[in-house]
């Protein structure tokens, strides 16, 4: 089922990047945790996840399990455009709230893979979505010791589920992805592990700290 989503998202990821690149210049920016940081890498898609015991409104121990498909047309120091990724990760969760924690590894176009540890929190917008908010360090392979931010969004039109005895045992919606590195030094022109980005960032100005 998912493998049938995945390519249908493929097919729509090209004119999704003409519209996300606009969108995701700002978050790219906001995520940026603090001065002396490079975005280097924004992207935007969907997630499918997984929920083991269905989540209700109540609290309990839950197993998430996710697979995603994301087009990145923000990219500094790499020639990533799209990427797959997913993971695991469990805690004591509602449809409205809970912490987690665990894993994401994430399998670029170019063929590099990055495995980061996560920790996420849920919150209840004003307009009824949940959005689930996970930062963490990229542990091992591409971009080595930046920072993960991702936004997964679960729509309000997907919460009745939670009231039923099985409770959300799915569910989908559109997810962010933003990799950030440290900047320190100055950089000389255009040598390994920076490229092309949104206008800055290379070139003899700082060169970001993360390894393709």
């Amino acid at each position: 089922m998912f493998t049938r989503r995945l390519r249908t998202a493929r097919t729509t990821l090209a004119a999704a990047a003409v519209l996300t690149a606009a969108a995701l210049a700002p978050v790219a920016h906001a995520t940026t945790p603090g001065e002396g940081s490079t975005t280097l890498l924004a992207c935007a898609g969907t997630v499918e996840s997984t929920y083991s015991p269905g989540l209700t409104y109540a609290p309990k121990p839950t197993a998430i399990r996710s697979r995603a498909l994301v087009g990145c047309p923000l990219s500094l120091g790499s020639k990533v455009t799209s990427a797959t990724f997913g993971g695991s990760s469990s805690g004591t969760l509602s449809c409205l709230t809970g912490p987690a924690s665990g894993t994401l590894t994430f399998d670029w176009n170019d063929g590099g893979t990055s495995t980061a540890f996560i920790t996420s929190a849920a919150s209840l917008r004003p307009n009824g979505n949940i959005v689930t908010a996970s930062t963490g360090t990229i542990k091992s392979g591409k971009f080595k010791g930046a920072t993960v931010v991702t936004e997964v969004t679960l729509l309000a039109s997907s919460l009745s589920a939670c009231l039923t005895p099985q409770g959300l045992t799915s569910a989908s919606g559109p997810t962010t992805v933003t990799i950030v590195g440290l900047a320190t030094g100055h950089g000389h022109g255009h040598g390994h592990g920076h490229g092309h980005g949104h206008g800055h960032g290379h070139g003899h100005g700082d060169k970001p700290k993360h390894e393709d």
